[in-house]
């Protein structure tokens, strides 16, 4: 039934395209193809066309929905285009007549244009675009050109050639027999044999410093012997010498004395590569052609016969007022030097000691252009300053730098508030407020304090009902720009943006009426930045202490159940007192750009060991501490993700993720929190939010140990009974997590913003280890714990789509999963004759259903950002 619903759609809207008026000789696009290409690929030749055919819905032939709603909105929009132009010709008039009305720069003014240009901007857009649903949900027509497909097969040869396939052709053929009135272009490429690189010479042969420096770094040289001879390459090679010679003191140097034009046949030219394209090797003629790059030909400055290379005469830092910016630097009140480097403040002072390990600039010191581009990214890092100016003055073969820079506020407030969405919960309320001062104690420290209230409805304990539950916290942090640590190793870390955090906060919750719950907490964190996709955070001490307050007996009945016939480990999360002390590391390499569908990786590592000063102390030293209850473990986690693009809207990506929790105290169990949990909209969404697992256990028993239902099995054929979905009302705490997902993701149509689409597969599960030793309950599950010679039969399937609201500075996400595969749905059921049977239900996709106590039933996760 379903299948045939779809079908009747498709149906309708292909009847729905839209009718374009043509001229007689006039094309619509339909599609352009490539032919013959084997070493370039097929995503960059679309790339080069600048004209693209209509969307197609699905990829379906004909079914161009985006040119029917332009076609739809077009009457309306001829019919108001001279009316909104009149409306435009009328605002602009009274712009200008208010605008000179108006004081300049008056708080009034300003007002008056910000709201005048939205609506001019708005009208223009009318004008210039069309309707809303134009804009918005349509496309214009795409007709086809006859030299448009002679300027591409051009670009094609060009971008051919540039790759190193000089003898490439490239021809074009139209197809109109497929659709009438529209036309496939089909470009035919001959790519021919490619052009490699023999031999690279690099060396001016005239400039014996500039040689020295090149034959230093030629392993990080683009043009490379064996590769083919690319433009492209020979352009990064410019880019890659300029950086190269302005990192070694050549300050006056840059790529225009290396013109990336290229000299053939050692034809003489003023500046740049010396190429022989004439090379003959009969031994490999037959597969490539050679060239080689005979040297370096620089342009020296008119004048000179060579580059002159600077070092700093002086270094100077200057921080102006805030109210009068540009009050000159003789003006400035406060002067200091701190090894050799000036320092002039106006009305706030701040510690040349600590600036000066965010200034790589040195008198006496060689030029260097990263570290010019370093300074100004540790200063811009320490948010102090709101604008900051790096002058260069040359004078001879030196330099005196000018660092410039507008400070910030000192008191900055912040608030905010929305919805709260947290997994399958009912949106409540949030509100946030900050207060932050800056250069609290003119070391360039910062104060920070940050409150938090919340209010929803979260999931009942009887997993049907939504209670209230009430959230309140602040939080305390001292952030300082430096590695607080004795020992001059720390001075290392210096041009790493290290920083040092200190924080206190306490938090309350509030969840009716089961309990309340308050904690506070002390820890310390150092981070830096080990390169520029690679972060540390090291977390030597980290106290929480947690009270449990108000406990109803229903929940207390319910946390002894849990303990009894599942074995969970909540039991000891909620113990009246509790105190969790812990150290961490973690690393992550993240080289993804967001907005960049590029070729990218994530690595994130983390350990944790919970309870390690408790193992270097007697419990008879720590009197404070004899009323509560205190937790050891060991965890570790890895998260690797993988993006790779497909087309230029549209990228796969990949991501796995694995996890252990080695529990070694008294309790044999870890705190709630630092348990591993799946299920929900950043892990298997096919299972509720922290409902996947353990194994092959059922999510829910009776005290028989049987799987509890939402509802009893019921009959559907002859002595046949069908049972349900099974009662997922109790979280899932693992000790051990492993999880992979592969998502599809690309772009549908613009809405407000970019409406994508997403298709997914999520593979994985959670288990129990073994806890021989420790105090532990009856078990009442069947397979809750890892084994290696079953854990991969054990892993759960599920897949779904997904739809993102992408508004470039926020996503709004959906997510529809079922489920394909569960291994915990195979179980014994009573016969009639007083005997059992198994029942294997855990291939699931077949049972896919809207009804609610289906077994499979789609899971709607709801979030913000992407899942990974």
């Amino acid at each position: 039934m379903v299948y045939r619903f779809l079908v009747i759609i498709l149906v309708v809207l292909a009847g729905c395209s839209p009718k374009v008026t043509l001229q007689k000789d006039q094309y619509l696009l339909n599609n352009q193809i490539f032919r013959g290409n084997k070493n370039i690929t097929t995503d960059e030749l679309t790339a080069l066309l600048p004209q693209k055919p209509n969307k197609k819905l699905f990829g379906i032939p004909g079914l161009t929905v985006s040119r029917w709603f332009y076609a739809g909105g077009l009457p309306r929009y001829e019919r108001k285009k001279p009316l909104w132009q009149i409306e435009l010709d009328s605002l602009n008039a009274r712009y200008e007549r208010i605008n000179e009305q108006l004081p300049p720069n008056s708080r009034a003014a300003n007002k008056w244009r910000r709201r005048s240009n939205k609506q001019i901007e708005k009208l223009r857009n009318r004008i210039e675009n069309g309707t809303w649903v134009m804009r918005a949900l349509g496309e214009p027509p795409v007709y086809f050109a006859d030299a448009d497909a002679r300027r591409n097969a051009k670009k094609i040869k060009d971008y051919a050639i540039s790759k190193g396939y000089r003898a490439a052709q490239v021809g074009y053929e139209l197809d109109t027999v497929s659709l009438a009135k529209n036309i496939i272009v089909k470009y035919f490429i001959a790519e021919g044999k490619p052009y490699k690189l023999r031999k690279v010479d690099l060396l001016t042969h005239q400039d014996p410093d500039i040689d020295t420096l090149i034959k230093r770094n030629s392993a990080t040289s683009t043009l490379k012997a064996g590769e083919n001879y690319q433009y492209n390459n020979v352009i990064l090679e410019t880019v890659r010498l300029e950086k190269l010679m302005r990192n070694n003191g050549y300050f006056g140097f840059n790529r225009q004395f290396l013109l990336p034009r290229i000299t053939e046949n050692r034809r003489s030219q003023t500046g740049g590569f010396l190429i022989d394209t004439t090379v003959v090797v009969p031994q490999t003629d037959s597969l490539f052609r050679s060239i080689d790059v005979l040297g370096l030909q620089v342009n020296y400055p008119k004048g000179q016969n060579r580059f002159l290379s600077y070092r700093f005469s002086e270094v100077n830092l200057e921080v102006t007022s805030l109210l009068n910016p540009n009050l000159v630097a003789t003006a400035l009140p406060k002067s200091e030097d701190f090894q050799n480097i000036n320092y002039k403040f106006a009305d706030r002072y701040y510690s040349p000691k600590v600036l000066n390990t965010k200034i790589l600039l040195r008198p006496n010191s060689l030029f260097k252009q990263e570290a010019l581009d370093e300074t100004y990214r540790q200063l811009s890092l320490l948010d102090q300053f709101r604008f900051i100016n790096i002058d260069t003055d040359t004078s001879g073969n030196t330099i005196k730098a000018n660092i410039r820079a507008v400070p910030h506020e000192k008191y900055q407030t912040s608030l905010e508030g929305g919805a709260n969405v947290v997994g399958s919960n009912l949106p409540g309320a949030f509100a946030n407020g900050t207060f932050r001062i800056r250069n609290v104690f003119q070391h360039l420290e910062n104060f920070e304090l940050s409150a938090r209230g919340a209010y929803d409805l979260q999931t009942g304990l009887n997993g049907l009902l939504f209670f209230p539950t009430v959230e309140a916290g602040i939080n305390a942090s001292l952030i300082f720009p430096r590695i607080l640590f004795p020992g001059k190793w720390v001075g290392k870390l210096n041009e790493k943006g290290p920083r040092t955090i200190l924080s206190l906060g306490f938090n309350y919750i509030d969840r009716q009426p089961f309990f309340t719950r308050s904690g506070y907490r002390a820890n310390m964190t150092y981070s830096w930045r080990k390169s520029q996709n690679e972060f540390v955070n090291f977390t030597p001490l980290d106290f929480n202490v947690l009270r449990t307050r108000d406990k109803s007996n229903e929940f207390n009945q319910l946390l002894d159940q849990l303990f009894n016939q599942l074995g969970s480990p909540l039991f000891y999360s909620f113990l009246d007192r509790a105190f969790v002390s812990s150290m961490s590391v973690s690393y992550v390499y993240n080289n993804d750009v967001i907005g960049q569908n590029k070729r990218a990786r994530y690595l994130r590592l983390f350990a944790e060991s919970g309870g390690t000063t408790l193992n270097l102390l007697r419990t008879q030293e720590l009197p404070l501490l004899k009323d509560y209850t205190t937790y050891k473990f060991i965890k570790t986690n890895v998260e690797y993700r993988r993006y790779l693009p497909i087309r230029r809207n549209s990228r796969l990506v990949f991501r796995a993720n694995a996890g252990v929790i080695f529990n070694y105290g008294q309790q044999g169990a870890a705190p709630y929190e630092k348990y591993f949990t799946g299920g929900g909209s950043n892990s298997l969404r096919a299972w509720p939010p922290r409902r996947l697992g353990l194994g092959s256990a059922y999510p829910n028993v009776d005290s028989l140990g049987r799987p509890v239902f939402i509802r009893a099995p019921f009959t559907i054929g002859k002595d046949t009974l069908s049972y349900g979905s099974f009662d997922y009302r109790f979280e899932q705490l693992g000790d051990v997590i492993l999880e992979a997902n592969l998502e599809l993701r690309g772009r549908l149509f613009k809405f407000y913003g970019d409406i994508n689409y997403a298709l997914f597969i999520d593979v994985g599960n959670t288990w129990r280890l073994p806890t021989a030793g420790f105090i532990t309950p009856k078990d009442q599950l069947q397979n809750p714990n890892f084994a290696l010679d079953r854990f991969y039969r054990e892993l759960s399937v599920g897949t779904g789509v997904g739809l993102r609201w992408d508004f470039s500075y926020f996503i709004f996400r959906f997510d529809f999963g079922v489920k394909v595969y569960d291994p915990s749905r195979r179980f014994k059921v009573p016969t009639n004759d007083g005997g059992t049977t198994i029942v294997d239900d855990r291939y699931l996709l077949p049972r896919f259903s809207f009804k609610r106590d289906s077994p499979n039933f789609p899971v709607l996760n709801i979030g913000i950002g992407y899942p990974f």
